[in-house]
């Protein structure tokens, strides 16, 4: 089992991974670790305790590591989590890549990508009618700005699941005037709905009470977090 960590970079860095691998964020094989404070080092402790947590079960592992200038004992300490880990499991395989730029988005990714993590299992359509037993979840966003749709297949779920489940209309900026009561309209045939509001408004109170259930956040890859985390969760 490959298991991969991204310590100590900025949050847009986490908004990147979000964007790209979600599906391995929720199924633990790729781990962030906050800063311990802005544009400091990496949180020695929440590494640590989740390295152990993991050593046992995984045969390598990749720690993507943000070493701020003149903190180089971050490295000497990680390496030192490491040992620990290596005793709890002896097959443990385990490398520290350093970066130096808390921001380096492009060198996260790439570093991620170039471990290989195997593709996660697919999210089957079973599972959303077992809460969402017939019909399309509405999904909404702006226009050149991360679909819904695309979210979904980066979380994980099947593109047979999409197809079946899910459909999505797109909006152009600027032409928000009637976009409540566009939604409220659709309400009629959907009774559920994933909604990115960046560059388009907030939803109303009034509006979101004509739908069953509503998931709302800033961007798409937000709002199908807290879609995909009600739809595994074991109610």
């Amino acid at each position: 089992m490959k298991i991969a960590f991204v310590a100590g970079f900025y949050d847009p860095v986490k908004e990147a991974l979000d964007i790209s691998h979600s599906a391995h964020q929720a199924d633990g094989s790729l781990i962030w670790i906050r800063q311990r404070n802005l544009h400091k080092e990496a949180d020695l402790t929440e590494l640590s305790a989740r390295l152990l947590d993991v050593a046992k079960n995984a045969e390598f592992v990749r720690i993507i590591l943000h070493v701020p200038r003149g903190r180089e004992w971050v490295t000497t300490s990680i390496e030192g989590i490491v040992a620990s880990g290596k005793e709890l499991n002896t097959n443990l395989q385990c490398e520290i890549v350093p970066l130096g730029n808390d921001g380096d988005c492009d060198g996260v990714l790439k570093c991620v990508v170039d471990f290989g993590l195997p593709a996660p299992d697919p999210l089957g359509s079973a599972e959303i009618r077992k809460k969402i037993p017939v019909g399309k979840i509405l999904c909404m966003s702006l226009e050149g700005k991360t679909s819904i749709i695309d979210a979904l297949g980066r979380a994980g779920f099947s593109p047979q699941t999409v197809t079946e489940c899910f459909e999505e209309e797109r909006k152009e900026g600027g032409q928000n005037s009637g976009l409540l009561q566009t939604l409220s309209s659709r309400s009629l045939q959907y009774r559920y709905l994933l909604y990115a509001f960046e560059g388009l408004r907030t939803l109303s109170p009034a509006v979101k009470h004509k739908f069953v259930k509503c998931w709302e956040a800033s961007n798409a890859a937000k709002v199908v977090a807290l879609f995909k985390k009600w739809i595994t969760a074991n109610d």
